[in-house]
């Protein structure tokens, strides 16, 4: 038998195959298509039409029938208001179980009613009476996908004790995690979003030739980071189109200070996670490169006494699928 893996986020979605009899990815798809369109047009119909297209694609190029897969797992902003199905958030503290008892199984005839788990999303408990200011509202937070990524990367790496999930994207995500797998609370920013935006959306983007960096240069990086520290992040920022006037460095290089510039930003976050009573055994580093590498060359120089492990590519990729899966079978399981 085979499942089907669904991971969809504002733009862009993937759908993964996946071999039960070994646990392997045998097929991927990425389809730019997300729950923006359902946002835009007022309508989740684009949506769910290009994934049930890729749904019958992938399908037809595998060579199996519906009958073959026995569920699909969604994840990520498909579960929220502007996706396919909408499923309340969890409240942390949060563990596989919790997650698999607030999703939801549902028969889309468009997925030819297949038995489809949508996994929810989890966001912070706080007290209501703290929200009235800037200082009271850091506490809140959400997250919708990152659960898997956090599930999936633990089943793989399997780390001891009390720890925190770095993973860095469009939203840079903060995960503490206990010792018990059982995620304790999240916290974001908007650190890639803002990478991207200013790269090709100010005067910058001449300056970075419409890129962000192609590798990580450890030197450049720093650089920019302690700009940030010393001069502050708008300064920082317009640093780079001096360095584009006045001295020989490249588009990458250029492009590695703007990052570290916006990375001190959410370094400066990371120090306003709750860590009272509980020690960080271990500290993780997922989300795709390059800024995987570029978190975890700043951690370990700022954070020497941290337990820092960078996941791999092959870990990163497969954490969706391994997350979803384990809530995924705990949801079965719980639903005979």
């Amino acid at each position: 038998m085979h499942s089907i893996f669904i991971d969809t986020g504002t733009t862009n979605s993937r759908i993964r195959l996946l071999d039960e009899s070994n646990g392997s990815i045998q097929d991927t798809w990425k389809l730019a298509v997300g729950v923006k369109n359902s946002a835009v047009e007022g309508s989740n119909q684009t949506l769910k039409k290009k994934l049930a297209e890729t749904i019958k694609q992938l399908l037809e190029e595998n060579r199996l029938q519906p009958d073959d897969i026995s569920y699909i797992a969604a994840s990520g902003m498909i579960t929220s208001g502007l996706g396919l199905h909408e499923v309340n958030h969890v409240e942390a503290p949060a563990s596989l179980a919790d997650f698999a008892s607030k999703s939801e199984i549902v028969r889309e005839k468009e997925f030819y009613s297949i038995p489809t788990v949508y996994i929810t999303g989890m966001k912070n408990r706080v007290n209501d009476d703290r929200l009235g200011g800037p200082l009271s509202i850091n506490p809140y937070d959400v997250m919708r996908g990152e659960e898997v990524e956090t599930f999936g990367l633990l089943h793989q790496i399997k780390p001891e004790g009390n720890g925190l999930m770095i993973l860095p994207g469009s939203h840079t995500k903060y995960v503490l995690v206990d010792d018990h797998n059982t995620i304790r609370s999240c916290m974001s920013t908007l650190g890639g979003e803002l990478l991207e935006a200013v790269s090709k959306q100010t005067i910058l983007s001449s300056s970075l030739e419409n890129r962000l960096i192609e590798n990580v240069d450890a030197e450049k990086l720093e650089q920019g980071f302690q700009a940030a520290s010393s001069y502050g992040l708008t300064r920082s920022l317009y640093h780079v189109r001096l360095l584009d006037l006045f001295t020989g460095w490249s588009s990458n290089q250029r492009a590695n200070y703007l990052a570290g510039a916006v990375l001190h930003e959410d370094v400066q976050a990371l120090h306003a996670v709750d860590q009272e009573d509980f020690e960080l055994d271990w500290v993780i580093v997922g989300g795709s490169n390059p800024l995987r590498t570029a978190f975890y060359q700043l951690l370990t120089a700022h954070f020497s006494s941290w337990n820092v492990i960078e996941a791999t590519d092959e870990q990163v990729d497969h954490s969706p699928v391994a997350g979803a899966r384990e809530i995924g079978s705990i949801k079965f399981s719980l639903s005979d």
